[in-house]
């Protein structure tokens, strides 16, 4: 888009094997500059260099190297918040294999302004001081 500043957009690192291509167009849409790797093993590239405000897990289904890939998104993560993308009827059986209830959830299809709510519940309030994030300034 012509005009546009890529340096203020906020940043989602999306991890998803398969590239869900409605996934991307709606964040896109939504105004975020999206990075998308296939693998969280393969993200450890990404984060430091592009450092961004969100990392979504894309799952598929529930499944027992879900719980690893968790793991390793958390890993990398470094105090950027992680959040599973997945279909709103598979979310009960991602709690339930995954046993965690402090688990973010980004229900797909994306709706509008849905991955802006999330993203914005892991700010703190905003006071007279600077509005970044807080793990942004433990960099």
């Amino acid at each position: 888009m012509p005009g546009k500043n890529t340096e203020k957009r906020e940043k989602i690192l999306l991890i998803d094997e398969k590239s869900d291509k409605p996934l991307i167009g709606g964040l896109e849409q939504q105004g975020y500059e999206v990075i998308t790797c296939e693998s969280p093993q393969k993200a450890w590239g990404f984060v430091y260099p592009s450092r961004p405000h969100l990392i979504i897990l894309h799952l598929e289904e529930p499944s027992s190297t879900d719980i690893y890939a968790l793991q390793e998104c958390r890993a990398l993560a470094d105090g950027v918040p992680v959040v599973i993308a997945t279909g709103a009827s598979r979310i009960q059986a991602f709690i339930k294999q995954l046993g965690n209830g402090a688990l973010r959830f980004l229900p797909l299809p994306l709706k509008p302004n849905v991955a802006r709510e999330i993203l914005h519940a892991f700010e703190p309030p905003v006071t007279d001081g600077p509005s970044e994030p807080e793990w942004s300034k433990r960099l």
